[in-house]
């Protein structure tokens, strides 16, 4: 069990001054979100263009696939526009070894965002006591897939040397490579691997290197791009992807007829610093990080707790000085909401647990965004935070009717509420990962 709880010196507060996204609703934070106001969705059947092995897949599903995707040449454009701003060698080596891969575009172009935002120069970015916290879920399954078909259908490029691709695609911390090799960082460094709760956790590591001293500045987030046949084949056999034939509505959240989810790719990355360090620069808060903190669910490999116990005691140990019961009730509360029978329940049961019979605004995103995996709770945490700047409560999307075994306030359309003050983000992740944060407007 980690936990971060709220600093006595209000220099070491640990504020949010930059945020970069990119989803399948769009490239950049504000378009994301606002095709999420928008109510816009994501998700669609699948092309043979979007997916190799369609045909093999289509058959195993017994339909068309369905997905969020992302068109990865406006990915890769965007994060060679990215580093236009640092040196000329640095940008080369970004071109040579990295820009190749979709998981390092997504992540550069998404930290590209978020330094801009947070006016963070060249020599900030490179200081000891600049860390840098950037997680996946996986390794790039692209370029393991394409050396497999080296290794086992095409002779003819068997002599090729590519052993730089090692680490900067066949290793899970390559993204993070990428962001260091930019940067030209000296400072402490990590990759959280921590299934779909690798973004929230990434981000709480983060914090409390700040929290501790050791970091002025992190740069946190994470990158998922697992919209490949062996992962949707994988989560089908799992029984936790949507059985729908359509694809846009499939994914839905809390509803009586969910059924699970739809995968989708994407990145979000953020400047955290301490307020302190914020306020000498004059960078403007975002948000502040309260409370966090993450355990583990022994309940299986792929399963949770669904009467909400480990979610509740969480919640309860995420900072014993500091309860949300009693001293910060959130205004409002950003769920993981697979769209899955346990997930939902989990969550659910245990907000009831740890708040009685009231039930808290929430909303839910995977039905608009997919399930981005590795990068759920890093662009969920990003949306949390807009939602926060701008007083408004997204809708859920396709939720038409709640599961009554499911005590959530959740509306299908965004809801603009003056006052918003705090709210809570919960993440959850295959291996019994189970992981919260509170923030501050």
């Amino acid at each position: 069990m980690f936990t971060l709880t709220e600093q006595k010196d209000p220099g070491k507060d640990v504020v949010v001054t930059g945020i970069g996204m990119i989803t399948p609703l769009g490239i950049g934070r504000e378009s994301t979100w606002q095709r999420l106001l928008a109510g816009d969705v994501a998700a669609r059947e699948l092309s043979v263009a979007d997916i190799d092995r369609f045909s093999q897949l289509s058959d195993l599903l017994k339909r068309t696939p369905g997905g969020a995707p992302l068109d990865h040449s406006a990915v890769a454009a965007n994060a060679l526009t990215a580093v236009s701003g640092f040196p000329s060698s640095v940008q080369q080596t970004f071109v040579d070894y990295y820009s190749h891969d979709a998981l390092n575009n997504l992540v550069v172009g998404a930290f590209g965002e978020a330094v801009q935002q947070a006016g963070l120069g060249g020599s900030e970015l490179a200081s000891q006591q600049t860390g840098f916290v950037i997680g996946t879920s996986k390794a790039s399954l692209r370029a393991m897939e394409a050396e497999w078909k080296r290794c086992f259908e095409d002779d003819s490029s068997s002599g090729d040397d590519r052993s730089h691709e090692w680490q900067t695609s066949f290793m899970p911390d390559a993204p993070l490579s990428a962001v260091l090799s930019l940067a030209q960082a000296t400072g402490p460094a990590s990759c959280p691997v921590a299934a779909c709760a690798s973004g929230l956790v990434s981000i709480l590591q983060a914090a409390a290197l700040i929290h501790s001293g050791e970091c002025h500045v992190c740069i946190a987030g994470s990158a998922d791009a697992s919209l490949r046949p062996s992962v949707l084949a994988a989560f089908h056999r799992l029984g936790v992807t949507s059985k729908s034939y359509r694809s846009a509505t499939a994914c839905r959240p809390f509803d009586v007829e969910r059924d699970g989810f739809v995968v989708g790719e994407g990145a979000a990355v953020f400047v955290l610093e301490s307020r302190c360090h914020a306020e000498q620069r004059q960078a403007r808060s975002l948000g502040q990080i309260i409370s966090g903190g993450w355990l583990t669910d022994p309940t299986g490999i792929t399963q949770i707790d669904a009467t909400g116990t480990m979610v509740a005691e969480l919640l309860r140990r995420m900072s014993p000085e500091y309860s949300l019961t009693t001293n910060e009730r959130p205004d409002f509360v950003s769920l993981h909401g697979t769209g899955t029978e346990t997930n939902d329940l989990a969550e659910a049961h245990g907000l009831q647990q740890t708040f009685g019979q009231e039930t808290i605004p929430a909303f839910a995103t995977k039905g608009a965004t997919g399930h981005l995996l590795g990068a759920a709770g890093s662009t969920e945490f990003g949306l949390t935070l807009l939602a926060l700047r701008d007083s408004i409560i997204p809708g859920t999307a396709n939720l038409r009717t709640i599961d009554p075994a499911c005590p959530v306030s959740l509306t299908k359309t965004p809801v603009a509420r003056s006052g918003l003050h705090s709210a809570l983000k919960i993440s959850l992740g295959f291996g019994g990962h189970v992981a919260g944060c509170l923030v501050r407007r």
